[in-house]
């Protein structure tokens, strides 16, 4: 007990390091806590008055809605990483701590308890006392509702670090990891498009299929919903279902613990089989871009497209555009006058921001940053490579555009694009500069080391503010396309649309100076990141 408390204090001091060192953590964290507490507040209400509700009109549906709605959300949870990109739990490295003489099942149970104060794990908590309250008929009821609640939580935790540590396996053998990666990246993107399903006027079947599922009481056999279950027989006074659903969830929960332990065993024994190098003659490297720009260019092209995520990126950019015009086509959101192309043409080019310049380089970086090459250059053949992995979505959008809509819009949607992608390009730069995210190399996990409430959750609201900014930023370009669209004279596109791409490019120029500049101050706080010494 005592190393268990020494190694969750252990983990409390270096995640308040991390908020010291890394002041995007910091930042991103002071952003996330207003728009997480007003999603706890709203999920709070949500589950006391809905399960209020659904106890007073239909209390035979309580136990089944419940079920799958618990199973639903931890599967997300657990999936999290590859649906969303975001790790809700974190799986911590234990590299570091193997040669200690503790046990494997503290090391586990010390990154359980330590998920407690991840941002978006102490979000759930008023959540569950919601819930326990809703489901609880009586007061005295309530504290063994809540203790169905809390076990059937800590299953979802559990199980999300099993997920992660299975993930991290995966990923130590390139051909699986970029196998699970595929797979993950085409059903978070089947996903995406369940609202726009819903928009074509799908969501009767889907209420059908949940009704279906729920009248069935297909999940009760499901562990998630087990602590869940619990709970409302606690509520309901019914004490042998109470602890029978109890006994099996805190069974299920000591089995996902026992099963991380195997898990940790058999990844940092060496037991999983590495992938092995490629056994092919060497061959002298032959660029076909000429000039120091031109090389740059090139590598980082290449480099690009051997990274399985961003092949999976470049495909989901061709086949998104044009699943959207043929989800608009269903839905008859297509008007006559094609102002939907230029909507799209401003999607497809705020896809530049994001691009992570150096995090690819790994530590290639500090060869990169020695060569004598103007800061100014660098940045911008990283950002023509980037762009340049984005031009095909946008040729596809554009031949789409001509054939849906009217070809004369086409070269306005093409500026449209184009100044959204320069702008964004050249905003990315400073996020790449001072909030660096490493990608991690072949073998390493993806999913871990700051996850759910640090580094990845403030990461991504500081990402989402600052993409709202890119989009104000490039706001008046693309008012220039759409102005004669408005004043009904296309005739005005022949001087708008040369002045959008000539004001785009001069911003562009304007903020790849300041953050040339930027580098220049902050090449050695750049390294320390990159290379992962902070």
């Amino acid at each position: 007990m005592d190393r268990l408390i020494a190694l969750v204090l252990v983990r409390f001091k270096l995640e308040l390091r991390g908020f010291s060192r890394a002041r995007e953590r910091t930042l991103g964290l002071v952003l996330a806590i207003p728009g997480v507490a007003i999603l706890s507040g709203a999920l709070s209400l949500v589950a006391f008055f809905g399960t209020r509700t659904l106890q007073a009109r239909n209390p035979e549906l309580l136990l089944p809605v419940l079920s799958v709605l618990v199973t639903g959300l931890g599967l997300l949870w657990a999936l999290s990483p590859v649906l969303t990109g975001l790790a809700f739990t974190e799986t911590h490295d234990l590299t570091r701590l193997l040669h200690f003489p503790i046990p494997l099942g503290t090391l586990v149970a010390s990154s359980l308890i330590a998920n407690l104060a991840q941002p978006l794990v102490a979000a759930q908590m008023p959540v569950l006392l919601a819930l326990a309250l809703g489901l609880s008929t009586r007061l005295a009821a309530f504290p063994f509702a809540l203790a169905g609640v809390v076990l059937a939580f800590v299953f979802i935790l559990a199980a999300s670090q099993l997920a992660g540590l299975a993930l991290h396996a995966v990923s130590r053998n390139r051909r699986y990891h970029d196998l699970a990666l595929f797979l993950g990246l085409a059903l978070s993107f089947a996903l995406s498009l369940v609202p726009v399903l819903l928009m074509a006027g799908a969501g009767r079947g889907l209420g059908r299929a949940v009704r279906l599922l729920a009248a069935g009481d297909l999940f009760a056999l499901s562990p998630f919903a087990w602590g869940v279950r619990a709970a409302v027989h606690a509520g309901r006074g019914e004490a042998a279902p109470f602890l029978g659903f109890s006994a099996l969830c805190a069974g299920a929960i000591v089995a996902a613990l026992g099963l991380c332990v195997a898990m940790i065993h058999r990844i940092y024994r060496g037991e999983l089989k590495l992938g092995g190098a490629g056994g092919g003659a060497a061959t002298r490297a032959r660029m076909v871009l000429p000039g120091r720009l031109g090389a740059l260019v090139e590598k980082d092209l290449r480099a690009i497209w051997r990274e399985p995520v961003m092949r999976a990126a470049f495909v989901m950019g061709l086949a998104s555009p044009l699943l959207f015009l043929l989800f608009l086509s269903q839905t008859r959101a297509m008007s006559a006058s094609g102002t939907w192309l230029l909507g799209l043409a401003s999607f497809v080019g705020i896809a530049g921001f994001g691009a992570n310049a150096f995090g690819m380089e790994r530590r290639g970086l500090a060869t990169l940053l020695g060569f004598p090459l103007p800061r100014f250059w660098l940045l911008v053949g990283k950002n023509l490579a980037s762009i340049a992995f984005r031009l095909p979505s946008l040729l596809t959008l554009l031949v789409a555009g001509a054939f849906l809509a009217s070809p004369a819009l086409v070269p306005a949607a093409a500026t449209i694009a184009i100044s959204t992608l320069l702008i964004a390009s050249g905003a990315d730069n400073y996020m790449s500069i001072l909030f660096p995210l490493t990608v991690p190399a072949p073998g390493q996990s993806a999913y871990g080391g700051g996850g759910a409430g640090g580094r990845g959750l403030g990461s991504a609201f500081l990402a989402a503010f600052a993409l709202a900014g890119v989009m104000l930023a490039s706001a008046p370009f693309a008012f220039l396309a759409w102005l004669p669209l408005l004043l009904e004279s296309p005739r005005l596109w022949l001087v708008s649309l040369p002045l959008a791409l000539a004001g785009a490019t001069a911003a562009y120029l304007m903020l790849v100076s300041g953050a040339a500049r930027l580098l220049s101050r902050r090449e050695p706080e750049l390294l320390e990141r990159v290379l992962g010494e902070a």
